[in-house]
């Protein structure tokens, strides 16, 4: 619908512009708004060009606008909007594309749209009365001085050629036309029809006149589009009469013509009279030739000529895909009709004559420049060959091209044909554009040649030394010299066409032919020659370390340079250099700049610099002259010297020790590059050698090239089949090389032009027959020495192989060198040994040798290379890349004598860096001046800032543990948690007497280190969903509800992730919004952050909140359930309100030691219980980990125990139903690991649990109990506290523990006070019960909140 309303309004503007009566146009009275109009239709168009197609449709050109500028050119606004409208719908359809054909099927419709309604518009142009208005227009405008021309005018001065340029560039349609040469087609008539305006004569003056240079590129534009057609040699011989060559050339297509069709006649005939035609059908065998099968071939027509069976028939042609087609000829050349050669020819002569050398001068300058618009030059090198050739066929006069005959003109040449190459590589999409510009450089590069012959067979002396001169710098330069024969090894018929490679053919013969001639006058020749030079590559840089220039030597520096100093700055040196302190577009700040400029002026001083310096100083007072940084303005020349004294003193650019750099990974792929040679070009003189030259033409690529374009010598010209026999003359004859052209797909060729009948009429052809019967004599020659040619017919060859296969192929010297290049088996035992022996550890004094160099030196064959050793370990798959082979060492200098300020800073770092996790690493990385390792080591020990070297050892991170544990008097704990560093030994001392059958009394080490426990290792604490939301409510009122949003969302992301992918690193959280960002710095935020385990940035090493490794999948999605519930507002349920979320699994470190399983003498039998789901425990040991800064948020969120709810016959630890067959070391826990705080609904609950467990398991705890008795296993219980006192140790067989908490906020000195109560069980011994009263005698501040713990013990000795 709305399409039809669009159209509906087109065709009312168009039909409200005026109308025709026959004769005349009468305009209507809004015609110049309707034309405004379509002008804003037009703008509002789209990709699909809709609009411009509706109004093509609407022939509105050919009806009201070409009328309206014919007929009321008078009205002067009218006519100008009309010619803006005229030059918008004619603008070229490709560029209305960007350049690019359409592949799509609508959008390649509608391109061919648009080029159809443009040729309808180019056929209404060759009215004369269009032309006439439009160049009498232009003429008046050019006629005003450049001083008195509007603005206005020079828009229509441009517009008016614009026009012109959007008419020729039309295509033309020859399908449509049917237009045979010296005929005239829409094209032609357009020309002439500018020609009677007289078009040319503006357009000849526009190119040579100085005051018109702006307006020379549309000047060359629109010569290029005229002559398009022409040939230039044609053009340029062309007459009142037929020329005797083209009399000549008319004659011979003629005799062709007429031989060709008798020759088919004739074959016509004998094909009648060899057989008697037959009405009936048949199938027929075909003696002696197999099908696919064993079987005779069988034929279903009768067969009167064997050569005439033919096994494509059948077959599909292989389908080619659209980007891999070769690329068509886009020929538009042809012959006008003689008018038209003649006035084009008189415009020719008269711009050679006058604008030739002027207006190639002005674009030339313009390109250079960048003033043209993108790929202009096109049209520059268009013009070069056009006119050149029309100039080499018309007089020759080579001053009327001087211009453009020179060196410059070569190496423009060169650069644009190695620019479009690369462009067509990168740019697939433009493929055919840059294809064609290609072309048209190799056309101009090969009029230059041809220039230069010509100038050759003058009969001035002077034209034949320029040409001489020009050739010996031509053929000098090596890039100039190989530029055809880089092109030829480039030549991609997917890329290029075949009209192309034929002049690039025919290009390569005319350089040949110069340079024959050159070297032939001139015997010995110099030209450049690229060589390789050998260079080894430079070592690895060590440390650079530069010592500061001392006081007295700067005195020295400055009074040397201060005589001169002084003269730059009193302006006796002369003019000083311009310099910028201050970069409007660097991302550095305004003051990092006047330092940038400070620290400039001082590093120009020193060295010596000085006009620089002066310079830069001043610059930079006069950007900067608030507080007189860099001086005041009115500083006189004495104050400005001693300023420049005092920068110069400064130490503002101090030399730091730089490290010694590390080979990159990528240096070290390469194993050639490593530590072989490095290849660099060096340029060099030397004679030039004209037969090694040509040789270098007997490529593989070469040869595929010539090869292509000889398979169509029917259809080229006699001068391309000259060119392409006299490279394989060349060849084959000059370098004696016949074996090049032993190939198949050439002798089919040969065959061919053999089998030719117009051999006998055909210079050329009877060449190609000449030469085939030279080189067949060759290759049956050959073929008595050598069988193995006629495989080799089925490969191209380069010229080794092509004297190998005549020589012989050297299979003696082949086998020699293989011998010596192979590796015996005794020699890859060696190998082996030796990598082997090197791998384990290198021999003393070779730290800086790698295993392939210690390899080298200690191999008995020496002569193998390092290349040679590599390559045979990755054969025998002892390594897979060269790095496994890399081991440098980089030597570290002894380090100089620790200065006091350095003993200072060590023991600052120490202070600040003592409870970190890796001491030693953190000191190292913030030392101003690095030292090694062992140094900081050694010299932390001689200040006495530690007692002993393993406190400077990195401390392993302590991860939360579930607990294993079973009813005390069967077992322990797994692990001991307590301890850090010393937990590995007291593990194996409990492992190694459990495994001796007998448990004696073991000591444990006196001390615990109190940095492991203030190291900042994360615990997550114990959570309960009534926890998260009271906390959530508190954080809700404060109106963060989006950030409690974020983080649950960002909570399950986190467990997506770990689920996919199992990867449980820490995930750093990062605030993006405003309202997330102000709650990371809310207090209560924090606090509800660190209550459901979100780890909060460590001091001076993190900056990010982050989600813990240890939470796993299942709590990261109860946390955001919470999270989301608290936001809806959903009531939590009442029982499982206070149960703690699931806990972390414990994931066992490396270092620690596995535990051995008792035997099976030892092992209590218990029947099969079932599985009770974990609860979380508590660990108050595990408060030592926190942060101390979040201790308070910690404790204030553990659940307390009620005293009250607790049953004291029922031990809090876990029964029997939950023992586990490793207890090997759960002796050397501490109590406090198996200790947990449990509210009171969790208490009774996991009471009835134990108790219901126990009744159903008398009969095994009684048999537990009664072979542990009879072994007199000894017990050890630890009891942890804060305290660096000796750890009391207490033995006993059966323990129970009760919790008595009590409020206080100190814990006195350790004591032990035991109480008995006998107390009798039915079947059971009778125990005695011990209470343990801990009380330390430091007084140890602990946070409010913190409970007092008692333990019970029963026991069942005293």
């Amino acid at each position: 619908m709305a399409d039809a309303l669009l159209h509906a309004e087109l065709l009312a503007a168009c039909s409200a512009l005026g109308y025709s009566d026959g004769a005349k146009y009468h305009k209507e009275a809004d015609c110049l708004e309707t034309v405004k109009d379509l002008v804003r239709y037009l703008r509002k168009d789209d990709e699909s060009h809709e609009i411009r197609r509706a109004l093509g449709d609407t022939r509105v050109v050919q009806t009201d606008l070409i009328p309206i500028v014919r007929e009321h050119s008078q009205d002067g606004e009218l006519f100008d909007v009309t010619l803006r409208l005229l030059v918008n719908l004619t603008n070229p359809v490709l560029l209305l594309f960007r350049e690019e054909l359409p592949e799509e099927k609508v959008t390649r419709q509608q391109f061919l749209h648009l080029v159809s309604q443009q040729q309808g518009y180019k056929e209404a142009f060759v009215e004369e009365k269009v032309w006439a208005v439009l160049v009498g227009k232009l003429g008046e405008l050019l006629q005003l001085d450049w001083e008195n021309r509007q603005e206005d005018d020079k828009l229509i001065i441009e517009r008016i050629l614009i026009l012109v340029r959007n008419i020729l560039s039309v295509p033309a349609s020859p399908e449509d036309e049917k237009r045979t040469d010296d005929d005239a087609s829409v094209h032609d008539q357009v020309l002439w029809a500018l020609h009677l305006a007289g078009f040319e004569d503006l357009l000849l003056y526009v190119a040579s006149s100085e005051n018109e240079q702006d307006l020379c590129m549309h000047a060359l534009e629109i010569i290029s589009l005229m002559l398009r057609e022409q040939d230039p040699a044609q053009l340029a011989q062309a007459g009142l009469q037929r020329s005797q060559s083209e009399k000549e050339k008319d004659e011979k297509e003629l005799i062709e013509i007429r031989q060709r069709e008798a020759l088919k006649k004739q074959q016509q005939r004998q094909k009648q009279y060899s057989a008697r035609h037959s009405r009936f059908g048949g199938t027929y065998y075909v003696q002696n030739m197999k099908s696919i099968s064993d079987r005779d071939l069988i034929s279903h027509q009768p067969v009167s000529d064997i050569r005439a069976l033919n096994f494509d028939k059948a077959k599909r042609p292989k389908k080619v895909a659209k980007n891999r087609m070769a690329m068509r000829d886009v020929n538009t050349t042809r012959r006008s009709t003689l008018a038209i050669r003649l006035f084009l020819q008189e415009f020719c002569i008269e711009f050679l004559n006058g604008a030739y050398n002027s207006i190639m001068y002005i674009v030339k300058d313009n390109l250079n420049r960048a003033r043209a618009q993108e790929h202009d030059e096109s049209y520059y090198l268009w013009a070069m060959k056009f006119f050149m050739e029309f100039n080499r066929h018309h007089q020759f006069k080579i001053e009327l091209v001087s211009e453009t005959l020179s060196v410059h003109t070569f190496h423009y040449i060169q650069t644009n044909l190695d620019s479009y190459y690369e462009m067509m590589t990168t740019d697939k999409k433009k493929i055919p554009l840059w294809s064609r510009r290609m072309h048209k450089a190799l056309k101009a590069y090969q009029e230059l040649l041809m220039t230069l012959a010509y100038m050759d067979k003058s009969d001035n002396e002077s034209v034949k030394e320029s040409s001489k001169v020009l050739k010996s710098k031509v053929f000098y330069v090596v890039e100039y010299r190989e530029l055809v024969m880089n092109l030829l090894q480039n030549y991609d018929p997917v890329k290029l066409s075949s009209m192309y490679l034929k002049d690039l053919i025919e290009t390569t013969h005319i350089f040949l032919k110069l340079l024959e001639s050159f070297c032939g006058k001139s015997k010995h020749v110099i030209v450049q020659k690229k060589v390789k030079k050998a260079k080894k590559k430079k070592p690895k840089v060590q440390s650079k370390t530069e010592s500061e220039p001392t006081e007295h030597e700067l005195q020295d520096l400055w009074d040397e340079m201060s005589a001169e100093l002084s003269a730059i700055v009193q302006g006796e040196a002369g003019d000083l250099p311009d310099t910028v302190p201050f970069d409007a577009l660097s991302e550095q700040t305004d003051d990092e700049q006047k330092e940038a400029a400070m620290r400039k002026i001082n590093r120009h001083l020193r060295t010596k610099e000085m006009a620089e310096a002066v310079s830069l100083m001043r610059s930079a007072r006069e950007v900067w002259p608030e507080g007189d940084v860099f001086g005041s303005q009115t500083m006189e020349q004495s104050e400005e010297f001693l300023a420049l004294r005092e920068i110069f003193m400064a130490n503002l650019n101090p030399i730091e020790n730089t490290p010694a750099e590390i080979p990159d990974e990528e240096e070290e792929e390469d194993e050639e590059e490593e530590e072989e040679e490095e290849s660099m070009m060096h340029i060099s003189e030397q004679e030039f050698d004209l037969t090694s030259f040509v040789r270098r033409f007997a490529n593989t690529k070469i040869m595929q090239a010539y090869c292509r374009l000889f398979k169509n010598y029917g259809s080229n010209s006699s001068h391309t089949n000259h060119c392409i026999l006299r490279m394989f003359h060349r060849i084959a004859w000059d370098h004696k090389l016949p074996a090049m052209f032993f190939q198949a797909s050439l002798f089919c060729i040969f065959q061919k032009a053999m089998e030719d009948p117009r051999q006998k009429t055909n210079d050329s052809i009877r060449e190609i027959v000449k030469f085939a019967k030279y080189i067949i004599r060759q290759f049956f020659k050959v073929a008595e020495t050598n069988p193995k040619v006629f495989v080799e017919l089925l490969f191209f060859k380069t010229n080794k192989e092509a004297l190998e296969i005549e020589c012989g192929y050297a299979e003696q010297d082949a086998g020699k060198k293989a011998m010596k290049l192979a590796w015996r088996e005794e020699e890859e035992e060696e190998l082996l040994r030796l990598f082997e022996e090197f791998s384990r550890a290198p021999p003393e004094g070779a730290e800086d040798k790698d295993v392939a160099d210690l390899i080298l030196e200690n191999l008995i064959n020496q002569t193998r290379t390092r290349r040679m050793v590599i390559k045979k370990l990755k054969d025998m798959h002892l390594i897979r890349d060269v790095k496994e082979l890399t081991r440098k060492t980089v030597k570290v200098k002894p380090a100089k004598v620790w200065t006091e300020v350095e003993e200072e800073e060590l023991r600052m770092l120490f202070e600040e860096y003592k409870d970190a996790m890796d001491i030693v690493g953190r000191i190292m990385d913030n030392m101003i001046t690095k030292r090694p390792k062992h140094r900081v080591v050694d010299k932390i020990l001689e200040l006495g800032l530690v007692e002993d070297k393993k406190e400077l050892r990195k401390k392993r991170p302590k991860k939360p543990q579930v607990k294993k544990s079973r009813k005390f008097g069967y077992g322990g704990d797994d692990d001991d948690v307590g301890n850090d560093g010393d937990s590995d030994d007291v593990q194996s001392e409990g492992s190694s007497d459990h495994e001796g059958g007998s448990v004696s009394r073991t000591e444990v080490p006196k001390k615990a280190s109190k940095a492991a426990s203030k190291t900042a290792t994360f615990t997550v604490p114990v959570v309960t969903p009534a926890l998260i939301t009271k906390s959530l409510n508190t954080v809700l009122e404060a109106n963060m509800k989006e950030a409690v949003e974020w983080i649950a969302g960002v909570l399950l992301d986190v467990a997506e992730d770990r689920e996919e992918d199992g990867d449980f690193e820490p995930v750093p959280i990062l605030a993006m919004t405003e309202a997330c960002t102000d709650a990371m710095e809310d207090e209560k935020f924090k606090e509800l952050l660190k209550l459901i385990g979100i780890q909060p940035p460590l001091t001076n090493q993190e900056m990010f909140w982050r989600v813990p490794s240890k939470l796993t999948i299942e709590g990261l999605k109860k946390r955001a359930q919470y999270l989301k519930q608290g936001i809806s507002g959903e009531t939590l349920d009442s029982e499982n309100a206070d149960v703690p979320l699931e806990p972390v699994e414990a994931q066992p470190s490396q270092e620690e030691k596995p535990k051995k399983k008792k035997s099976a003498k030892t092992q209590p039998k218990s029947k099969p219980k079932p599985k009770k789901t974990k609860k979380p425990q508590n660990d108050l040991s595990d408060s030592e980990n926190i942060n101390p800064e979040d201790k308070e948020n910690y404790y204030k969120f553990v659940p307390t125990v009620n005293t009250e709810d607790v049953d004291d016959s029922v031990p809090l630890v876990p029964q029997r139903s939950r023992v586990v067959e490793d207890d090997s070391s759960d002796d050397d826990a501490p109590l406090s690991s198996i200790s947990q705080v449990r509210s009171p609904l969790a208490s009774k609950r996991a009471s009835k649990k134990r108790q219901m467990s126990d009744e159903g398991n008398d009969s095994g705890a009684e048999l537990k109990m009664e072979e542990d008795k009879n072994s007199k296993k000894k017990r050890r219980l630890i009891i942890a506290d804060d305290s660096d006192e000796d750890t009391p140790v207490v033995e006993s067989y059966d323990l129970r523990l009760h919790l008595d908490t009590e409020s206080s906020g100190m814990l006195d000195d350790a004591s032990m006070s035991v109480d008995e109560d006998v107390g009798s069980n039915k079947g059971v011994n009778t125990s005695q019960r011990r209470m343990l009263d801990s009380d330390s005698e430091d007084d140890v501040p602990l946070a409010s909140g913190r409970q007092k713990a008692r333990a019970v013990i029963d026991s069942d000795e005293d």
